[in-house]
């Protein structure tokens, strides 16, 4: 996760949401899944239970929606960027939309929300009353990796640059 491709840039992050399947994935699951409903609405079909093949193929339908947008939710993500100087934190949506927060790394907090069991929760950025969630679209193992890395990138930034 960290960068240090640059002396004043700490810390940058790109954050995307996990999406265990492929589009060739995608395509060979909807393919099969339209082999075995054709096979099973054939067999209805020819039982006179015909009603039950148009069920199966709204189904199949419905699992190709839900494909195509998990594919394109997969298109948004989160990017963090530290510095001596600021926090930018943007979050950028399937449509391509960015909002961004600056925050100054002397005055932000991390917020850490833990689970007893389970470990990170939550990681908000706060500052002066104002406060936005990080992260959301990781798992929780991701989330403590990310929380342990910014909380050093945060503390490194503090301390401020070092000219030697």
């Amino acid at each position: 996760m960290p960068d240090t491709t640059t002396e004043a840039t700490f810390f940058t992050a790109r954050l995307r949401p996990h999406r265990s399947l492929s589009r060739r994935g995608r395509r060979t699951a909807l393919a099969l899944l339209a082999l075995l409903q054709s096979a099973i609405g054939g067999v209805f079909g020819l039982a006179g239970a015909w009603p039950v093949a148009i069920f199966l193929i709204l189904a199949w339908i419905g699992l190709a929606f839900a494909f195509a947008r998990s594919a394109r939710d997969a298109k948004a993500f989160e990017e963090l960027s530290l510095s001596t100087v600021e926090l930018l934190y943007a979050r950028v949506n399937a449509a391509g939309r960015r909002r961004e927060w600056r925050f100054n790394p002397l005055w932000v907090r991390l917020t850490i929300e833990r689970h007893a069991d389970f470990g990170v929760e939550r990681l908000d950025l706060s500052t002066r009353g104002s406060q936005v969630e990080v992260a959301a679209c990781l798992g929780r193992g991701e989330k403590t990796l990310l929380a342990e890395h910014l909380s050093a990138a945060l503390a490194r930034a503090r301390r401020g640059a070092r000219f030697s």
